[in-house]
């Protein structure tokens, strides 16, 4: 069902949005489905563009990250090569929350604690 998936895709956009307002960003949310990323957060002098998804099972580690979403992964890395500016992979499973990984010109990197 298309239909359902675009809600369970828009839940995890507003969990993503609702720990960054938490956290004292003011969020701006993309409504389009083609857009390169889906949430586009500021505070003070920092920009943050996150891609949120969710994921039915954990991934063991970014490697894993990589073979699951490259094609994800190397839209938001020419996105980072265009606004230099941080970009952010943030995966949600039910079971474990979330794990967030910040997109370089040559990978991934998992953010540690509570650096978003």
């Amino acid at each position: 069902m298309p239909g359902l998936e675009r809600t369970r895709g828009r839940r995890v956009e507003y969990l993503a949005r609702d720990r960054l307002r938490s956290r004292g960003f003011c969020v701006i949310r993309s409504a389009g489905s083609r857009a390169p990323v889906d949430l586009v957060a500021g505070r003070h002098r920092e920009v943050l563009f996150v891609q949120a998804r969710r994921t039915r099972r954990p991934l063991a580690d970014a490697r894993a990250v990589v073979s699951r979403y490259p094609g994800e992964i190397t839209r938001l890395q020419a996105m980072l090569r265009r606004i230099e500016l941080p970009v952010q992979l943030w995966l949600y499973t039910d079971a474990g929350g979330w794990r967030i990984f910040t997109i370089h010109a040559g990978g991934i990197a998992e953010v540690s604690g509570d650096d978003t």
